[in-house]
């Protein structure tokens, strides 16, 4: 009983490297695409301590409140609160995020209280958490195209001519006399196309990878999760098709569904350890990373 309480050192550290990689990428997407500046630098740096109390949070639930996932999740929760609290209060409009993300970690508790983060809702809701900050960092950015990517009414529509304010729109929340007018919420560039475009294809890539790995691991053998993620790879490639012949975005899909195919078939004549599934889709990961780079940037 009281090792089971003692936090051990493996207890600081998420020690899955592919979900780093599946955390970070989006993130890091957004911070070239909105074009580096401080405030996506720190909002980077915010990230990477919100996953670090997320999955020492999600420990100390899962363990029903143990004693021995307290401190890491504590002291994680204190060094987000140095670095994040001061942007939060010079940069008020990051609240437009918060009912989003008030739910996703609602839910990440409660997969992790019930046990069931490794489930599809469980895994849906941390891809949708990582996805989206491709898009919120983005929104941050230095360059004037992403300031002024959404313009949602005429009087916003010359933002161009004067980036300086319209990235104070998105720092700023909306006045008492605006706080009932969904465009002051939502000036324009809060929400920029090419920051949307990544959210929407880091998510689909994710998930799909989430499939790939059942299909590998907790799920080895079953049928209907092979064939889950074959279709899922198929809709990805002609959705992608569909919506224009983007060559980087071709290319992404097929590979994905070449991987898709070949890991499970491979498994069958052969054992295959999980370090062999990790390393594969974080290469497939940071392949999708640059082709949907390539793909919004070009």
């Amino acid at each position: 009983m009281t090792a089971q309480r003692t936090t051990r050192k493996r207890d600081w550290f998420d020690n899955q490297p592919g979900a780093w990689v599946m955390v970070m990428l989006p993130a890091a997407a957004g911070f070239i695409i909105g074009g580096p500046n401080l405030d996506t630098l720190w909002l980077l740096a915010i990230w990477a301590l919100c996953y670090c109390v997320q999955f020492s949070a999600a420990h100390w639930f899962k363990a029903h409140f143990s004693h021995r996932y307290l401190p890491p999740m504590i002291a994680y929760t204190v060094a987000l609160t140095v670095i994040g609290l001061p942007f939060l209060i010079t940069h008020t409009g990051t609240l437009r995020w918060a009912p989003l993300y008030i739910v996703l970690v609602a839910l990440s508790m409660l997969s992790s209280w019930l046990r069931k983060e490794r489930s599809l809702w469980g895994n849906a809701v941390s891809v949708i958490a990582a996805s989206t900050m491709a898009t919120v960092i983005a929104s941050f950015g230095s360059a004037a195209k992403t300031a002024c990517a959404i313009p949602l009414n005429a009087a916003q529509a010359s933002c161009g001519a004067d980036t300086d304010a319209a990235r104070a729109m998105i720092r700023n929340m909306p006045g008492f006399s605006q706080i009932f007018e969904p465009r002051a919420w939502w000036p324009a560039g809060s929400l920029p196309m090419n920051g949307l475009i990544a959210t929407a294809l880091f998510a689909l890539m994710q998930y799909g990878s989430v499939l790939v790995v059942k299909t590998m691991i907790r799920e080895r053998g079953k049928r209907s999760y092979v064939a889950a993620s074959w279709v899922w790879h198929v809709m990805l490639v002609a959705l992608i098709i569909v919506a224009g012949h983007n060559p980087f975005l071709i290319t992404m899909s097929v590979l994905l569904l070449a991987r898709a195919i070949a890991l499970p078939v491979a498994a069958r004549y052969r054992t295959m350890k999980p370090v062999v599934t990790g390393i594969t889709e974080a290469f497939a990961s940071l392949i999708a990373f640059g082709c949907i780079l390539a793909a919004v940037l070009m």
